[in-house]
């Protein structure tokens, strides 16, 4: 796998560096007689190029010689119905492990940039195994893990089919403040509470998104919460004592708040699958799906592809997500090219726009 530098203000080019891949522990196959217990996994370790990092993941390889195709998959839910899945249908499959899974510290400090080079270094060093067929790889993002996932795919020189699973389509500070705002519809608050939790937010995020070093963002929102009888809705993405304002604080969330999905997917060049449950919450349907087609309609692929499903597909792999991505990907990773006429209609599964949310 090659990387090119172009010019982007999210993206800065990174020196090109050398790739340490190595293995932590194998594990043994399982019984022959199962087709999913007929593979081989093990702790894959390798290193980010750009800052250094140490990062881990798992690999999965289907029993045999190969060389097998290989899919990234970004994902802090329960991965393994979809891995079983893909290692069926003949694919090597690593789930990296996301910075600072552990301690949450090395996660705050990183910037979206150092995020995207995380999956470019996981990329490589899946593309870099001899069971591997380095020419035929492909990325799965989920929710939170879409944004570097997006950010790191134009910089490939060779198309990366990419799938994503309800990623942000809204601008960074409208995400945040529609999470907190229906959050605190469901406990109960009122009109003017509302009213008063949408000026906080945006204050917060006003200061997040400041060029000032993070110890002076972190004083000026912590006077902030200081003067206010406003509280954010309880949250898994942020605590709710003294250490919010650390968060929120960090290079992380300045990345975050900032982010612009829009802009971002109009950059891909490599095919691309949105999924996007029709049971996720917090989601305004209608507008979430215009906003994705709008900019796929401006990205340089002519293979996108929006498919609201049933079900959830945020934080969750259902069956039906499941049948959609390995049938979308049969026909862009291992599929001859004499069947790329069937990638024109719509992806397994989709539900009809006429049955779609109102915005």
């Amino acid at each position: 796998m090659r990387w090119r530098c172009f010019d982007r203000s999210l993206l800065p080019c990174v020196a090109a560096a050398f790739l340490v891949v190595y293995p932590l522990r194998a594990q043994s196959p399982g019984d022959a007689s199962n087709p999913q217990a007929s593979s081989r996994t093990e702790e894959l370790g390798y290193r980010n190029a750009g800052d250094g990092t140490q990062l881990t993941g798992t690999l999965t390889v289907p029993a045999g010689q190969g060389p097998w195709p290989g899919i990234v998959l970004l994902s802090i839910a329960g991965t393994q119905p979809l891995v079983d899945r893909l290692v069926e249908s003949g694919y090597a499959v690593l789930t990296p492990e996301r910075r600072g899974f552990v301690a949450v510290e090395p996660l705050l400090r990183a910037t979206f940039t150092d995020l995207a080079d995380d999956v470019r270094a996981a990329l490589d060093a899946l593309g870099s195994r001899d069971e591997v067929d380095g020419r035929a790889l492909a990325l799965i993002a989920q929710a939170d893990d879409a944004p570097p996932a997006m950010l790191a795919v134009p910089a490939s020189e060779d198309p990366v089919p990419l799938v994503l699973l309800a990623p942000p389509a809204f601008p960074g500070v409208e995400t945040f403040r529609l999470e907190q705002r229906w959050q605190a519809e469901r406990a109960g608050a009122g009109p003017e509470e509302l009213e008063a939790l949408d000026e906080y937010v945006m204050r917060i995020a006003e200061i997040a998104m400041s060029d000032s070093e993070p110890y002076v963002r972190a004083y000026r929102l912590e006077q902030l919460r200081a003067g206010t009888r406003v509280e954010l809705p309880r949250s898994a993405s942020f605590p709710s004592d003294e250490r919010q304002m650390h968060f929120f604080s960090s290079p992380l969330w300045h990345d975050r708040l900032a982010f612009d999905p829009e802009s971002v997917l109009a950059r891909l060049e490599s095919p691309v699958l949105v999924l996007i449950g029709a049971d996720d919450l917090n989601t305004p349907m209608g507008s979430y799906l215009d906003a994705l087609r709008r900019a796929l309609s401006r990205a340089g692929t002519e293979d996108a592809g929006v498919c609201r499903i049933p079900g959830r597909t945020r934080h969750a792999f259902s069956p039906d997500a499941i049948e959609a991505i390995d049938a979308w990907l049969a026909l862009r990773v291992t599929s001859p090219a004499e069947r790329r006429e069937e990638r024109a209609g719509p992806p397994t599964g989709c539900l009809p726009d006429s049955e779609r949310e109102a915005p």
